[in-house]
């Protein structure tokens, strides 16, 4: 049997705070297989989208439908997604391992040899047993990413990825983008680099006061 296609449509959003537009009147279709890329100045409104996509943000109208389902009436949350928004919430008197451990235990899709081999893979396996609190930014960063990764989501969330990773880093994530785009997942990306955005998303959104200005690419 064919895997139905994966998408996400969101028609007519909006949502203020505070009395401030930050979402206004947006509507995309998003498909698996696509790697799709939001700009704009910080506080354009990007990070408050994906977090309405990913439910963390109710909106005021309008509607977000993932795989046939109406977040905040059918399902309360994104499904099945690798998520990487906001401040990380790791327990800093616990290693970078036991962190990833604990949150595996959520799902329990995976075991402590898969942690270590994407740990690896993100180049901080030599760190796995240091507390969090001694980690660098670019460690804790690629700790996040792993645990983005490490379950293989179907839908990747990535709110400015880059941050904080030197060149290697980069080009690690980059790669490992690609592969989640050919393995047909779905990945939403935003970056202030607008190099990163055009290397390695299909359609790129602009976004300025809450709304999408221009688009470019294809689907």
């Amino acid at each position: 049997m064919r895997k139905r296609e994966k998408m996400i449509q969101l028609k007519h959003v909006s949502k203020k705070i505070k009395k401030q537009l930050i979402l206004d009147d947006i509507s995309v279709q998003l498909k698996n297989g696509r790697c799709y890329g939001f700009t704009g100045y910080n506080g354009c409104g990007k990070t408050m989208l994906l977090r309405a996509i990913c439910g963390f943000l109710s909106v005021d109208s309008g509607q977000i439908i993932i795989d046939d389902k109406e977040l905040g009436k059918d399902i309360d949350f994104i499904q099945d997604a690798g998520i990487l928004i906001g401040e990380a919430g790791f327990l800093n008197s616990r290693s970078g391992f036991e962190n990833l451990e604990i949150l595996a235990q959520i799902r329990n899709k995976i075991k402590s040899e898969d942690i270590v081999n994407f740990m690896n893979s993100m180049g901080i396996l030599e760190e796995k047993d240091k507390k969090v609190r001694y980690y660098s930014l670019g460690m804790k960063q690629r700790l996040r990413l792993t645990q983005v990764f490490m379950e293989n989501p179907s839908v990747l969330v990535l709110d400015e990825p880059f941050n904080a990773l030197d060149k290697a880093g980069v080009k690690k994530i980059q790669d490992l983008l690609v592969l989640e785009k050919k393995k047909g997942n779905l990945l939403l990306l935003t970056s202030h680099d607008q190099s990163k955005i055009e290397l390695l998303c299909d359609k790129v959104f602009e976004i300025e006061n809450g709304r999408i200005i221009s688009e470019r690419g294809h689907d």
